[in-house]
């Protein structure tokens, strides 16, 4: 009787809390493709946020390589302050892909395969991942811009030049205008 109500239970379990895949965070393609405008960049993300990116960060092998090392897929927390365009959750899992042993800066194999964010706050423009609970920066590099000092960095050619050296405020205005 006992072993009976045990499989009855276990049955109604399975049945009452399914199991989820998991995404397999090495096989993730991030979208590399760069926009043309600032204009098309908001327009084509899911989510602009403004936010913290903790400096921890995961590592997945995706079995690729290159003469120079292998490629790999990061996953790093962002602790979203504002959402400016989408509704996102408090916390958002952003994965990047970079290569290992991290090329000299000045490789163009960065422009490519950026890696990780560093720690510090963040204008992020960011796409969803298909069939999973990820989100990428847009464009790579098109879709990050630090602040510092309360201001945005649109990184030297590699993102927008309207964003540079705007205050937060400024900035949500100039997309907010964007996206209508």
């Amino acid at each position: 009787m006992f072993y009976q109500l045990l499989l009855c239970l276990s049955l109604l379990c399975s049945f009452s809390f399914p199991v989820h895949a998991q995404t397999d965070i090495g096989r993730v393609q991030v979208d590399p493709s760069p926009f043309s405008s600032l204009a098309e960049l908001v327009k084509k993300c899911d989510l602009i946020v403004i936010g913290r990116v903790d400096s921890t960060h995961r590592a997945y092998p995706t079995g690729r390589t290159l003469p120079q090392g292998k490629i790999v897929n990061y996953t790093q927390r962002l602790q979203v302050k504002k959402a400016v365009k989408g509704t996102a959750s408090r916390l958002l899992t952003v994965v990047s892909t970079g290569v290992e042993p991290l090329p000299d800066a000045s490789s163009p194999l960065n422009l490519q395969y950026p890696g990780p964010l560093a720690e510090g706050n963040y204008l992020l423009f960011l796409r969803k991942v298909s069939g999973s609970q990820l989100y990428s920066t847009a464009g790579l590099w098109q879709g990050i811009y630090p602040i510092y000092q309360g201001k945005t960095i649109a990184l030297s050619n590699l993102g927008f030049t309207e964003l540079n050296q705007l205050s937060q405020e400024e900035a949500i205005r100039k997309i907010t205008a964007i996206s209508r």
